[in-house]
């Protein structure tokens, strides 16, 4: 199957294009590396730098390569970010995502697997969100990638040979565990890397806000492991040639930023400082998954641990920063 990875020289990208390599797809990667590396395209992908705004060259990778799916990743995706600068966040997530299911219908592609995001639900009171839980994003971000999701759906309602699958991820956490690609930024935006780089680098750690509404007053998320979330992508290429779909991509166990930072003090034997900062705008409280429908339809399961994902980060930042 020949497979285009939108973002694929991204974090998840890099990791998901990895295992589709490994069961002997052919990979395009289709990344502009304005977030992206060179460094973390594998190299039995082919690449093409291009941006997902560019229609032309969009249609024209796919033509050529004769695309059978569309993994759509590249998007921006850092929450407090998106509340800055809502309106580069609506233009490349949301005129990208309508830009390639355009393409697709020129060139006849009808799969399609969309990387979308728990940011979708918002500052949700249940204790654990399930697909059909209310969508009310809180930040600028999940909007865009809830658009995105109906931009979709609408697609499907038009085109009945087209099928699509849409992720959405929870905290996306680790390194691949062949240790060749995780997140290289220098300075990161998800949790566990900026605490590893705390005990790596030896500074102080920020913990942004202590007045949410959880244990110990930090906010709690649903980490899940990067190579956990390329077997769902993978296992959803199959799911999509015969059926559609959206799910939650979490572990079903939440954790607070202090219960990370606790628990990366004991694996690492370290314990650097930590302050209070105030609270980001447009964090939510709690966002726990239900990964039971994944499970039942996907056939799918997380098997990474936090400890897992805390390790496998650091090794991966100690030996490429």
């Amino acid at each position: 199957m020949n497979v285009l990875i939108t973002g694929g020289a991204g974090y998840i990208g890099s990791v998901t294009a990895e295992l589709f390599l490994n069961n002997k797809h052919n990979v395009i990667i289709y990344d502009d590396l304005s977030t992206g590396f060179l460094k973390l395209v594998d190299k039995r992908a082919k690449f093409v730098k291009g941006s997902i705004l560019n229609y032309s060259l969009l249609c024209k990778t796919i033509k050529e390569n004769k695309i059978d799916l569309i993994l759509h990743l590249a998007a921006k995706i850092v929450v407090s970010e998106s509340v800055r600068k809502h309106a580069l966040y609506h233009k490349v997530n949301v005129n990208g995502t309508a830009n390639i299911l355009k393409a697709m219908e020129k060139l006849h592609v009808n799969k399609i697997l969309f990387a979308s995001s728990a940011a979708v639900y918002g500052n949700i009171k249940k204790s654990v969100i399930t697909e059909n839980c209310i969508k009310k994003p809180c930040n600028p971000y999940g909007e865009t990638k809830l658009i995105g999701e109906q931009l979709i759906k609408n697609h499907k309602k038009t085109h009945k040979n087209f099928n699509y699958v849409c992720l959405r991820l929870f905290n996306v956490a680790g390194a691949s565990d062949s240790g060749k690609y995780g997140l290289l930024k220098v300075k990161p935006y998800l949790l566990i890397p900026c605490i590893n780089d705390s005990f790596r680098l030896n500074k102080e750690f920020n913990i942004f806000g202590n007045n949410y509404k959880t244990i110990d007053k930090t906010a709690s998320r649903d980490y899940i492991d990067v190579n956990d979330i390329a077997k769902a992508f993978f296992l959803a290429s199959s799911y999509v040639n015969t059926k559609s779909g959206i799910f939650n991509i979490g572990n079903q166990k939440g954790s607070t930023v202090k219960q990370v930072y606790d628990e990366a003090c004991k694996v690492l034997k370290k314990k650097p400082n930590f302050i209070y900062k105030p609270n980001r705008p447009g964090d939510p409280d709690s966002l726990l998954a239900s990964n039971q429908l994944a499970k039942k339809e996907l056939k799918w399961k997380p098997t990474h641990s936090i400890k897992q994902m805390i390790l496998a980060d650091y090794k991966y930042r100690s030996k490429n920063l």
